[in-house]
């Protein structure tokens, strides 16, 4: 099999890590796998494995696009981000190729195509165009269940294939990545205080403003520091408010870590506090590492990743109080998890990529 797969616009998140992934484990198969990327000097991809073929998307994405399908017609094509679907399924038509295409969606789609929160007309029409689009897919991976009930009942997806596969998250090398050093002192110093870490670009859909006020309230009863690794357009917003909550000095914001896995290692908890995730994979890697995990129990990954909240403290959204107690439990030893090997095995890479091997076979099979 002839796999492509596309990220054009290859940002800093965990879509980009785990295609990243999925690529390597792919080949590793034995599928020649072609990845198309919009920025192939990416620090994510410096490890990508050898057997993956790594094509440049530059300039125009869709005469790039069209380009490799005409030279390259691969098997199937399988694309991560809205945009990319959208450009896949009008190129297909357009050239008339028989490439299956498929659509890995790793977000609730529904929430994040509502641009508009004083405009319903305007969100109607973003779902119509994606509910156009998207039945012309032959298939679609989502990466959590509530994904895939978000595509089926917001979007009127009910006959178009939808398989819920797990998201390649552990690679092979994981725990010596987190072995290696970690740059700041605060997870350097022996005895220095515990350090509340959270991972994510500093938008608003990760909610760090509630994290920040949970933290100032746990701060009243433990000595602890924060960090958040991340970049984004709240950078400001935040510090505003650290300044403003007086944790300005107990707060580290050091912006994008290419390797941020030492870092989650020695932190004595991961909190997420996001508003909503398609799954939160950074809980998978949290669990694998040994480090306690709280989070909020959004929309529709975070429930799914802790089994239900076995593995970790599900608090609820938008809730400062219940996520400060939640860290100082955990904190204090109370909201420690033992963790059975079998809840993060699927998440895997070559685990995963397994069963995304199975599910392209059955994409490729004829009607």
């Amino acid at each position: 099999m002839k796999l492509a797969i596309l990220v054009s616009d290859f940002e800093s998140g965990g879509v980009e890590r785990s295609m990243t992934h999925l690529a390597g484990g792919l080949a590793r198969r034995g599928l020649t796998v072609d990845y198309l990327v919009g920025n192939p000097e990416h620090p994510y991809l410096q490890c990508l494995d050898a057997r993956v073929r790594l094509r440049p998307v530059a300039g125009n994405r869709t005469a790039t696009l069209a380009d490799y399908l005409i030279n390259h017609r691969p098997d199937v094509l399988m694309t991560a981000k809205l945009a990319d679907d959208v450009c896949a399924i009008a190129l297909r038509e357009q050239l008339n190729l028989s490439t299956r295409l498929v659509a890995n969606v790793g977000t609730v789609l529904s929430a994040s195509v509502a641009a508009s929160p004083v405009n319903p007309l305007r969100n109607w029409l973003n779902r119509r165009r994606v509910q156009r689009v998207y039945r012309q897919l032959d298939a679609i991976a989502a990466v959590s269940q509530g994904v895939a009930q978000d595509l089926r009942h917001a979007f009127g997806l009910r006959e178009l294939p939808i398989s819920v596969l797990p998201n390649p998250i552990i690679s092979s090398d994981l725990a010596s990545l987190a072995a290696l050093p970690c740059a700041h002192p605060w997870l350097q110093q022996p005895n220095a205080p515990p350090v509340v870490l959270a991972i994510g670009g500093l938008r608003r859909v990760k909610d760090f403003p509630t994290l920040l006020r949970a933290f100032a309230k746990l701060s009243r009863h433990a000595d602890a520091r924060l960090i958040i690794l991340g970049e984004g357009r709240q950078r400001s917003k935040l510090e505003r408010l650290a300044a403003r909550l007086h944790i300005t000095e107990r707060l580290a914001l050091p912006g994008f870590v290419a390797n941020p896995f030492p870092w989650l290692a020695q932190a004595r908890v991961l909190a997420l506090s996001s508003r909503r995730e398609g799954f939160g994979n950074v809980l998978i890697e949290a669990l694998a590492l040994g480090t306690p995990v709280v989070a909020t129990d959004c929309p529709s990954g975070p429930r799914e990743a802790l089994g239900g909240g076995r593995w970790g403290r599900l608090v609820a959204v938008g809730d400062s109080d219940a996520l400060s107690a939640a860290l100082l439990d955990t904190l204090n030893d109370h909201g420690a998890r033992d963790v059975p090997h079998d809840a993060v095995q699927p998440y895997r890479v070559d685990a995963a990529s397994a069963a995304y091997a199975v599910f392209l076979q059955h994409v490729c099979e004829p009607a």
